[in-house]
């Protein structure tokens, strides 16, 4: 049975994973995730394993939730595209800049997103949105059905182009491009500022 702080620590390992193999570009040994969060490697490949990533030959390969579109440069986010790694998130675990090209799954229309984990510099067209859900509360208690929620975002062309999203979705928010960033800054800091597994 799965408890709450198993939730817990699995979030915050698989953040260290993410930031460690800098979102699946440098593969990392379960050790050295082990000694950064102050685990045992067993605990560590256990956590991992309640997360669904993939550790193979002692490598931490971070597998879950990327696909050849969800690294750091130009990435497609195509509306219904399913589970992958929020961009926002990937921007901030690397440092890197990352341009997000999507389509509107409402109009049809062209989205485009170019951020760093600071800032936005620019988004067309100016009224794109991002709409998520469960972002009034940072719960990491709830480890990876939160993290799912918050990384299974999309873009629209706007806020009006969202209201069938938002009728669909009772706890979902949309949110500007700009204080999505903010958002998920919150949650990393909120995550990071959790005491050591």
């Amino acid at each position: 049975m799965t408890t709450r702080t198993d939730r817990t620590a699995a979030v915050r390992i698989a953040w260290a994973a993410t930031k460690l193999t800098r979102a699946g570009k440098h593969p990392i040994a379960i050790g050295r995730l082990a000694g950064t969060v102050g685990v045992d490697p067993a605990e560590a490949h256990r956590l991992m394993d309640l997360m669904g990533f993939v550790i193979r030959d002692g490598l931490v390969l971070m597998d879950r939730g990327m696909d050849r579109g969800s690294r750091p440069g130009v990435a497609d986010r195509a509306g219904g595209d399913g589970y992958r790694m929020d961009l926002f998130l990937l921007a901030i675990a690397t440092g890197e800049p990352v341009h997000a090209d999507s389509t509107c799954p409402a109009t049809g229309a062209r989205v485009r997103v170019h951020f760093t984990r600071e800032r936005v510099l620019s988004v067309d067209p100016p009224h794109a949105v991002v709409a998520a859900s469960r972002l009034s509360d940072i719960d990491l208690i709830l480890g990876s059905e939160y993290i799912e929620a918050l990384i299974c975002t999309q873009f629209f062309a706007s806020k009006e182009a969202a209201a069938g999203w938002l009728l669909d979705n009772i706890d979902g928010r949309v949110l500007s491009v700009p204080d999505y960033l903010a958002h998920a800054r919150r949650v990393v800091a909120a995550l990071e500022a959790w005491p050591t597994i």
